[in-house]
Formats: C-alpha cells, structure tokens, sequence
C-alpha cells in the first residue's frame, strides 16, 4: 500500500489574484478555482514513481480539468503541493468530498478528502450579502468602508485622506453583464490587461449588520457551526475578499467600484486617514488585488477574535429558556483601526459589537467593546534569489523563503502555502508554487528552506519583480471537536508586501527583489 496521504483538507485559490480563500473555503460566485492538496510520504522509505490524479468528485457541479502527476521520488516525511484547476459555478453550497488517487509499485490508492463550498450572493434591492451553508444561512449588509475620500479613482490629486464612505450599491452597465457585478465577477475581471486600472474605493469594513437564520431552529445555548469546522466569522472574511474583487471589477468595467454599501447618509470617520490602493493593470494589478484582499480577511479575522468568535461568545452569554428554540442570531459590529494593517505582523484592532439572540420567547442581548491582536503573523521571513539571469547561458533563477513563527522557530513546507509572483516589464505574470520536498530545485526535503524557480528565455529579458507569498495552512485534524477545528484558521497571508497605513498617501506594494535578465 502507498504510504503517501493527505495530511490536511484541500484547499481553494481563486484564478483572479492567485491566492488562497480564507481558510481554503470554495466559493462559486468566483467560478473556476484550483484545488490544491498537500501529499506526504508518511512511510520511512522514499516512495517512487508515483501517479497522482483526482479520480472523481462528489457532485457533478464541480467540474475538474483532468490531470495526472508524475512524483518521481518523494523521501519520506517529504510534502508536495499539486494542484488542479476546476469549475465551481454550478457547486451547490455545502460539503463535498474529493476522491485522490496515488498508484505506485503498491497498487492503486484512493484518498477521500471533505472540502468546504459556500455561495455568495447579493440582492442589490436590500443591499445585503449572503451566503449559504448546510447549518444556516449568513447574511451581511456593510454600512460602510474605511477608503480614501479624494481617491485618484476619481482623477483627484493631492493627499488621499480617508475616512468610512458610505455609498449606493453598483450595479455595473456593461455588455458583459446583466446588472449585478456577482453574475459574472470571473469573467469581468481583467487582471492581466495591461490597461486594466486597480482602483478601489472602499476596502476595509468599518461598520455592519451580520445575521445568521438556522436550519433548523436549534434547542438549548449552542448552534452548529458552519460546516461543523470554522466560526461564523470566516464566512464573514470571505465575503469581505468577494466584496472587494468585485469592487475591483466594478471600477473597471464603468461602475464607482462601490459595492454591497448601504445608502447611509453622511460620513462617518474612522479616527485616521488611511492611504490609498491602485496597480496600473498587468501582473501586479493582479498580485495587489489580491494582497489588499488578504489585509481585508486578516483585518476582519483580528476583529472578529481567533480563540472564539462573536457569534459563539455571545451564545456564551446569552442562555435560552427551558423549550426556547433559537430561529437566528443577528451582530452589530464596528471596527476600530488602531494601528496599521500588516498582515504577518501583530497589529492591535478595536471592536464594539452587540450580539442578539432571537429564539420563540424572547431576544437576548449581550455587548462587548476589546481590542485584539492579529495572530496569524512570522517573526520574521528571508528571501534570496539572484539578482541577474544571462539567458544566453540558460541560467536557472533560483529563489528560497525562509519563514519563522512568532517564537522564531522555522516553519516547514507542510505548514505554509507559499507562491512566487514575477511582473515582467511589459505586464506580465508568472507565479509558481514553492516547495520544501528535496525535488530539484529544492536541496533537501523538510529543512523548512521553501524552493522555487524557472527559467527564462530571449524574449523576457528586461528588468522584473517578484514578490514571495506565504499563507498559512487549516492542519486541523478530524478527531479534533469543532470547537476545536474552529479555532485553527488557515488561508492567511504571513508576508508583508502590502501595508494599509493610516496616515493618507498611497499604499505602495513592496516586492521582495528584483531580477535582471539579460
């Protein structure tokens, strides 16, 4: 028998930017996506010509784009990421399961893994977004957003000083679209068009209104979770990544690149002013969407509360009456922007919340006002690549990523999900997956130094950038509660190319390095 599994859930990165979803969630409204698994060698002797192939799925709604995967060897205790592209669209929200398949000398082996799929969907009459699971379904509606006032958007120079706008809901006008940017946000997006202009408005939650309807109503002081697994608040971080592609999108395509903002009237400040986000269009439009993406989820996550979240702390505190059956459970949150978005870094986040419990007797309120840390973070990270490739003697450029935890302990391959992103003079894109498995380029297997590279020819010669993404990995176990898998939360970028500052300006992207091929 093959000694290779899968250690962890597979997990979702969205075409678009290229990064990970929070918590490696599948989302439809996004389209295709890839699945990307991470395959160990789990014996104590190095496995050899392996075939690797997703033999089938549990739904016919997710199409998968065959592949089959030769490893040539994996030593032992080594991990590899694979990936393969596949159509959400048609996916009904909830469970599903993936059938892998490894074949070797040993025979043929099959591993089943559970993946996780929400539908995101915005009714443009009440402004609000939702998103269903089998336990419930989770709507939002955003009062407003922290984004520059006066934003080059709009053509306007000068400082960009921010505040929470509040703005009408964009229904975008354009041959490509029916009226509501979510019908069609992969198809819209053009990412890769070098006159594609990133310009988004409004990018942070500052202010909403969160509810949870149950199906069914459930007796006693504690619902189910949303997929047995995460807190309420990842389906809350998704959806605020959703919003702000879109958004994206919206700006592109001829709409104010306002999306899902009730019509409150007025502004209300945030207490700082906050820089302001734009990409030309090409390779690093796409990587910055994406990076502003993650601050927004890492931010949300930070407010929210990693140990438990809003939602079940105020089930906490909140204890229904004998017979009472809870019909939903609805937050008031308002998110205070002490110190700089940094994802990677422990930045303190303020939140005032009211929770609301509604069962068939009575509501039950219950209020906090904290502060809390961002804890996805590294305490440090090295990159190093060669700063100059001669395409005339077929050089290989090389780039290794060294990350440590917040006690500076190195972190091994099977623990992060790592990418390098290269923008080319000219627009372009080309992004690799990084690897700590001892396969070449990568010198030695779980050393924790994390590997990629690729070569360059004639005709991409000139001066490039790269940036080296690091997300976390979900590595909670099956036989974990779900109080406890929910509290292990994967998808969060760790490296800081992209910093949300509050003190007007522009947010400059930071690459990691420069290579100059000739």
């Amino acid at each position: 028998m093959s000694t290779i599994d899968i250690p962890n859930r597979p997990f979702a990165t969205e075409i678009i930017t290229g990064l990970m979803l929070p918590d490696g969630v599948f989302e439809t409204t996004l389209g295709r996506q890839k699945i990307n698994a991470q395959f160990k060698n789990t014996g104590a002797s190095t496995a050899t010509n392996s075939q690797i192939y997703i033999e089938s799925v549990s739904n016919p709604g997710i199409i998968i784009t065959p592949s089959t995967y030769t490893v040539a060897s994996l030593v032992d205790q080594a991990t590899r990421v694979l990936s393969w592209n596949a159509d959400f669209t048609a996916a009904p929200p909830g469970k599903h399961f993936v059938s892998f398949v490894v074949q070797d000398a040993s025979g043929h082996h099959r591993i089943i893994k559970q993946i996780f799929v929400t539908k995101v969907q915005f009714d443009p009459g009440t402004k609000t977004f939702s998103a269903q699971t089998p336990e419930g379904l989770f709507q939002v509606r955003f009062k407003d957003l922290v984004g520059p006032d006066k934003s080059p958007c709009n053509g306007d120079s000068g400082p960009h000083d921010c505040c929470c706008r509040t703005a009408a809901t964009t229904q975008v006008s354009s041959a490509q679209s029916t009226g509501n940017i979510f019908n069609d946000i992969g198809k819209l997006y053009k990412g890769l068009d070098p006159n594609f202009k990133l310009c988004i408005r409004g990018y942070l939650p500052h202010e909403l209104d969160g509810a949870v309807t149950y199906t069914p109503p459930f007796s006693g002081q504690y619902g189910d979770l949303p997929f047995q697994d995460p807190w309420w608040k990842i389906i809350l971080c998704i959806i605020a990544v959703i919003l702000l592609i879109a958004s994206a999108i919206a700006e592109a395509v001829g709409g104010t690149g306002d999306v899902g903002v009730s019509t409150t009237s007025g502004e209300t400040s945030s207490g700082s002013n906050c820089c302001g986000v734009t990409a030309t269009g090409g390779g690093t439009n796409a990587v910055a969407a994406g990076l502003l993406a993650a601050a927004a989820a890492v931010a949300t996550a930070a407010a929210c509360s990693d140990e438990r979240d809003p939602f079940r702390r105020g089930e906490d505190n909140t204890v229904p009456a004998s017979g009472e059956l809870t019909t939903g459970e609805k937050l008031h949150l308002v998110v205070d922007y002490i110190e700089p978005i940094a994802p990677g870094k422990p930045f303190l986040i303020g939140a005032k919340w009211e929770y609301t419990r509604i069962t068939t007797g009575k509501t039950y309120t219950y209020a906090v006002d904290e502060k809390n840390n961002n804890v996805h973070v590294l305490s440090k990270y090295v990159i190093t690549a060669p700063d100059v490739i001669r395409t005339y003697k077929e050089e290989f450029w090389k780039v290794t990523g060294e990350f440590y935890d917040k006690d500076g302990n190195k972190m091994l391959g099977d623990q992060l999900f790592v990418q390098c992103f290269l923008f080319g003079p000219n627009g372009e894109l080309r992004s690799f997956v990084m690897q700590d498995d001892g396969i070449w380029p990568d010198d030695k297997p779980s050393d924790g130094v994390i590997t990629g590279g690729r070569y360059f020819n004639s005709r991409e010669r000139g001066l490039w950038t790269f940036c080296v993404v690091a997300q976390d990995i979900n590595n909670a176990k099956s036989n974990l509660t779900p109080e406890q898998q929910a509290q292990i939360i994967g998808g969060m970028v760790l490296t800081n190319q992209l910093t949300i500052s509050f003190k007007g300006g522009q947010c400059p992207l930071v690459p990691d390095g420069h290579v100059n091929v000739i």
